[in-house]
């Protein structure tokens, strides 16, 4: 026979845990909270709605250059269109005195357009429930101040 053996010793229980115990509980803030308490993914926030609105101001700067910055040189080189003349006025004179604003109040409406849309999208990311259809261009947006 046999003599029986030691029983196997007892094994304790050990608990993990995890070495940040004492790190705050993460708070999930929405992207208003985030601007309105200037956190840095609020920073990031406005940086993009305002480079974006830089996007568009430089866009439209660029169209502006490419056309009315052009006519000097477009007089200046093509041979008789600074001569030109339209009932007794420079053709240079019509364009630039009146051809002109037409083409810029196109390009102002066109920012206002794309800074509006903008604007909108900016406004569905930090309140994803709000419709802003009626609000825009209607001059009654409300702002960080009228809060």
């Amino acid at each position: 026979m046999t003599e029986p053996s030691d029983p196997p010793p007892v094994e304790h229980r050990v608990r993990i845990t995890s070495p940040r115990t004492g790190a705050r509980p993460h708070v999930r803030r929405t992207a208003r909270e985030e601007i309105d308490q200037s956190t840095a993914v609020g920073e990031v926030y406005i940086r993009s709605l305002m480079r974006a609105q830089l996007r568009s101001a430089l866009g439209i700067l660029l169209v502006l250059m490419a056309t009315v910055g052009a006519l000097p040189a477009a007089f200046a080189f093509i041979d008789g269109l600074a001569e030109f003349r339209v009932v007794g006025v420079p053709v240079a004179w019509l364009v630039l005195g009146v051809g002109v604003y037409p083409g810029l109040l196109l390009l102002g409406w066109l920012y206002v357009r794309r800074a509006e849309r903008t604007e909108r999208a900016f406004v569905r990311l930090i309140q994803p429930g709000s419709t802003t259809r009626g609000q825009a261009g209607s001059g009654q947006r409300e702002t960080q101040a009228d809060r």
